[in-house]
């Protein structure tokens, strides 16, 4: 999959040795694999150095999470923090998404650049695709071999096995039927993994509605992001300023053609929601307006190509009651 990323010549520096890179994840037999997040394919696998071949290896650390630097997918060195939403529908508009069921199993195919790419690995769920709640830790067999995160193997693919729950529902992304599966390993550098997009087969998809969502924080929580963003607004207004110079959007569109990046967009539906007047009870999107293409978009001197089409439709009905004086 290929992903549109503007950087700047900095983002080269690195502080960290990524290497454990998810080339990917296979479910049901006859649904086409995932790919990790952000990882692109014109990235060297024949080598061990920083740049080129971590550069798109993802970086998973819980303090950075914390600190509001980045979400529960963390980061890579070349395209910085991941976008779980955005590479969530790249991949449903490119045909890239594994199938899964109750207890079905995924087979992840692990790329291991040097040593601290090494096992074990362990992977957890998030239900909602882009929630930013773990929900349910899963289970992994035949892991990757390594002691904390560390062996002497290196430009070597391991597959390794996660077993998805008996109990459990997707219900994120544009198409309401899809988890995001993380995986990392323990290693003292990293931990070092990835995130990919699971698409569940054995329910029925969800239409949210805003009172159907119950993901909350505490007051406590809600206080000390703010304390966080508040110490680091200028630092973070700074950075951004510097990457949209003109040397730092030369650097990208270099990188750009190097990698041949870009992404396949598709048109999102246009919903008409379903409300009951003067009543209580969710509004439900029901109506699909327009159907979309999808069309492969080159990026800062990317290419691509690509050709698709989309349509859908929907009903639905609700009902509530009310009274006043």
């Amino acid at each position: 999959m290929h992903f549109s990323t503007t950087l700047p010549l900095a983002a080269f520096v690195a502080f960290a040795n990524a290497h454990g890179v998810i080339l990917a994840a296979q479910g049901e037999s006859g649904s086409p694999p995932s790919v990790g997040f952000q990882v692109n394919p014109e990235i060297a696998r024949n080598c061990t150095t920083i740049n080129p071949c971590q550069l798109d290896s993802t970086i998973i650390r819980d303090e950075e999470i914390k600190a509001n630097l980045v979400n529960n997918c963390g980061r890579t060195q070349l395209a910085g923090n991941i976008d779980v939403a955005e590479n969530t529908e790249a991949a449903l508009a490119e045909g890239s998404v594994t199938q899964v069921r109750a207890g079905s199993k995924i087979t992840v195919t692990i790329h291991q650049v040097n040593a601290d790419g090494a096992g074990p690995y362990v992977c957890d769920l998030d239900e909602g695709s882009n929630s930013g709640i773990i929900s349910q830790n899963l289970t992994v067999t035949n892991n990757v071999p390594g002691a904390n995160g560390i062996s002497q193997n290196k430009i070597q693919e391991f597959n390794f096995t996660v077993t998805m729950p008996d109990n459990f529902k997707c219900t994120g992304a544009s198409t309401g039927d899809i988890c995001t599966v993380r995986c990392r390993n323990n290693a003292v550098a990293g931990p070092f993994g990835g995130c990919f997009a699971v698409q569940q087969v054995d329910t029925e998809p969800t239409v949210n509605t805003p009172d159907s969502i119950t993901t909350a924080k505490t007051i406590e929580q809600m206080e000390e992001e703010r304390r966080i963003n508040l110490a680091t607004l200028q630092s973070a207004m700074e950075a951004n300023r510097k990457a949209g110079s003109d040397e730092a959007a030369q650097n990208a569109a270099a990188v750009s053609a190097i990698l041949a990046a870009g992404f396949v967009s598709k048109a999102a539906p246009q919903l008409t929601p379903s409300v009951v007047l003067g009543g209580g009870g969710g509004a439900v999107a029901t109506g699909i307006a327009t159907g979309g293409d999808a069309v492969a978009t080159g990026v800062a001197g990317g290419v691509g190509s690509g050709s698709g089409s989309g349509s859908g439709s929907g009903s639905g009905s609700g009902s509530g009651s009310g009274s006043g004086s």
